[in-house]
């Protein structure tokens, strides 16, 4: 039968309740941060980085995996999938946390002592991976629009392994300060990317056409600048609440608070929550005119999220659509481009623009993740070309894979930069 089926808010809110899925959540996530306890045991005693753990957990724990387990019939395997997928304001949440934390290393007199190199690196390193991905996509045989969407997306770098692998080995020094600040701007200059090529490619995918200025410079720098503004004035007043609050309690309220509802006004209003919530930790640490001694909170409050959210990033990936020679192909030219735009790109700026030596030799190991914002530009592809599963399930599928890739290797390569440069403490 071809009969469309609508659902009402109270059919599916009789089906949640007859399937007790509030329950199942409850079950599954319990079942992951148990298997998180386990991989932070088994990842200290081999020495890798805990958010490597995290991902390959993750990654066994997708949904192909388990429809595989004999036990494991069809219909559990769907309720599975959709309780997964149900999670995504956990992932929403830690993002919200993982943006106030780059924010609040950001000092005003460590982007004055670095900010030529910082700016330099963040806007070269980007743009290298847009043209250097765009040039590799387009020279393997496919489209110009497509090679375009690649590359755009290609310059998103995700924050989140980076910054845990530094809070893990307490990195500090040029190096550390940098790739903070670096990963905290990429995700702005990755919107202006995309938001300035995704009309160009879509206007070649229909065969040519007017391109409305308005989608290509307005509506990015609204976004952005939207939320700066709305990110700083609840910056602003969290500082002053923890100045006059000494005890924790009220103090975690506060930065929870001004965390969730800076998230939730920024999606509100169409602005980047990732943005807003880096400019609020921006604002919190450099308004405030006294150490408001807030990390060890933070540091303790964010570990089960963060466990969260690498592991549901691993349950993404999907192998069974991933299968043929042509999809590996142009997943191996993306991800090789982009690591060559990535490194070369960074490690060019940070030469031109004088900074320290540590900088130069291993900032572009310290830029490899992708998933976050890179996926969710994908998964807003896959919308915008629906009409032509064929291009919008390549793009998506190809950063599930490429990203679940880069969120096991890039913070190796990260652990190494910060050892190798004397900025990291090993345990």
């Amino acid at each position: 039968m071809n009969d469309i089926v609508s659902f009402s808010a109270h059919d599916v809110e009789k089906w949640m309740s007859l399937n007790n899925i509030a329950n199942k959540e409850l079950y599954l996530i319990s079942f992951l941060l148990l298997f998180a306890f386990l991989v932070v045991l088994l990842a200290k005693r081999y020495r890798i980085p805990i958010v490597v753990g995290y991902v390959f957990l993750g990654i066994i724990l997708s949904p192909d995996i388990i429809s595989i387990i004999p036990a494991i019939d069809q219909e559990m395997s769907r309720m599975y999938t959709f309780i997964l997928s149900n999670l995504d304001y956990v992932t929403n949440i830690a993002l919200a946390f993982i943006a106030f934390t780059i924010g609040s290393e950001l000092s005003i007199k460590t982007i004055k002592r670095l900010g030529k190199s910082i700016f330099s690196i963040a806007i070269m390193e980007s743009a290298a991976a847009f043209l250097v991905v765009a040039s590799a996509v387009y020279l393997i045989g496919r489209p110009l629009y497509m090679a375009l969407l690649f590359g755009a997306i290609a310059s998103a770098t995700a924050p989140a392994a980076t910054v845990m692998v530094l809070k893990e080995y307490n990195a500090e020094g040029p190096l550390t300060s940098t790739i903070m600040a670096v990963v905290g701007l990429d995700d702005a200059f990755a919107l202006i990317i995309f938001s300035l090529i995704n009309p160009i490619a879509y206007s070649q995918y229909q065969g040519g056409g007017t391109i409305n200025l308005s989608e290509i410079i307005v509506v990015p720098l609204i976004e952005i600048f939207g939320a700066i503004i709305l990110g700083l004035f609840f910056g602003y007043i969290t500082q002053y609440l923890l100045i006059k609050f000494s005890e924790k309690t009220r103090k975690i309220l506060t930065i929870v608070t001004a965390i969730t509802l800076s998230s939730a006004l920024s999606i509100y209003f169409g602005f980047s929550a990732l943005i807003a919530n880096m400019s609020v930790g921006f604002a919190v640490r450099n308004f405030a005119k006294k150490n408001l001694e807030i990390s060890e909170e933070m540091d303790t409050l964010t570990v089960p999220l963060y466990a969260m959210f690498f592991i549901i990033a691993g349950t993404e990936i999907r192998f069974s659509e991933m299968g043929s020679l042509s999809f590996l192909l142009i997943a191996f030219v993306y991800l090789t481009a982009r690591i060559i735009g990535k490194v070369g790109g960074s490690t060019l700026a940070a030469r031109f623009s004088g900074a320290p030596e540590s900088v130069q030799k291993y900032i572009g190991l310290g830029l490899l993740p992708q998933s976050g914002v890179a996926i969710a530009l994908a998964y807003s592809v896959q919308k915008q070309y629906v009409q032509d599963t064929q291009v919008g399930l390549l793009i998506f599928n190809t950063l599930l894979l490429t990203a679940a890739i880069t969120e096991v290797f890039g913070p190796l390569m990260t652990k190494y930069a910060v050892i190798q440069s004397g900025e990291g403490k090993m345990d």
